[in-house]
């Protein structure tokens, strides 16, 4: 049925208003890290694997060095809150996923699936922990010829997931001056190794159901030398640092707002649409809103870097 002569200019006026309120498009991330951050990126390939880096425009070709691990779903472009931040501070960033199996998680047969729990227990298993690990040990030599002019003697390792896993694995090694751990699994971390600052807080639920609370990632802090971060209201998507892909609507970002649901909520079921919390984000994928939760996040993790890695030694 028609309708009628004067909904047609009804219907378009109530169409430009929605358009009107709607939240701006975001900027391009290369945009704002470059003309707002006066950050420099840049991306080398390194045993086939991308390699973002993120360092101050005006920084010292010597610059100590954090090596971010992403978690699971993400690749080298995830985390760049947590990367602008140490940037900013004077460290150059390399962010690196170790395993391919881990950069198509949510490709994964588990996945489509929605097998999630299956999923979470392939990927945090010991089989795949152990290949991480060691693909990370084989990647070290790899960057450091590749980035010589880096300070080397004073790297930290961080990750968030698998990668906080995978970085509390290695505090051990002697590579690492320090360690930053946002958001690990439920572990027991080497009883001895490098300074370590855990990442967490009160509301990082695990979206793949093998934790029952977030109280149980705090397990890590049983070995020596271990210091806690606890952010009161960030979620566990927020916690991955991640700014929504280019392109992404900024509508979606903002989404959580529409549906009733506060800042900080999402942090769902994974495989939910890009941006959302209200529609069960996966990891990384938290809405604007909620990484302001992160401040104190990032001052702590400068600080912690700092008094690691720039103190005497």
């Amino acid at each position: 049925m028609p309708l009628p002569r004067l909904a047609c200019p009804l219907l378009i006026a109530l169409t430009l208003a929605g358009c009107a309120n709607a939240p701006p498009e975001p900027r391009p991330w290369a945009e704002v890290a470059v003309q707002e951050l006066q950050l420099a990126l840049d991306s080398i390939e390194v045993q086939g694997r991308r390699v973002a880096i993120t360092r101050s425009a005006t920084a010292a070709a010597a610059t100590p060095v954090v090596v971010y691990l992403p978690g699971l779903g993400q690749d080298a472009e995830a985390g760049q809150r947590w990367a602008a931040a140490w940037a900013q501070a004077g460290y150059t960033v390399l962010t690196v996923q170790p395993l391919a199996a881990d950069a198509l998680a949510w490709r994964s047969a588990l996945a489509r699936a929605a097998e999630f729990r299956a999923l979470g227990e392939h990927h945090y298993g010991p089989v795949l922990r152990a290949e991480r690990l060691a693909a990370l040990r084989q990647l070290l030599p790899a960057l450091q010829a590749a980035r010589p002019t880096l300070d080397w003697r004073r790297a930290a390792l961080a990750g968030y997931e698998t990668g906080a896993q995978t970085a509390l694995d290695a505090r051990a090694d002697a590579a690492w001056r320090a360690v930053i751990a946002i958001s690990p699994p439920a572990m027991q971390a080497p009883a001895t190794g490098a300074p370590a600052l855990l990442i967490t807080s009160e509301a990082d639920h695990d979206p793949l159901g093998l934790l029952r609370n977030p109280a149980e990632r705090l397990q890590a802090l049983a070995a020596d030398g271990m210091q806690l971060a606890q952010l009161g209201a960030a979620s566990h998507a927020a916690l991955a640092g991640t700014r929504a892909p280019d392109g992404w609507h900024a509508q979606d970002q903002h989404l959580v707002r529409i549906a009733g649901r506060g800042p900080g909520q999402g942090g769902g079921a994974p495989g939910g649409a890009p941006g959302g919390g209200a529609r069960a984000p996966r990891s990384g994928s938290a809405t604007e809103a909620a990484q302001s939760d992160l401040g104190e996040g990032l001052s702590r993790s400068r600080a912690f870097l700092d008094a690691s890695l720039r103190g005497p030694g």
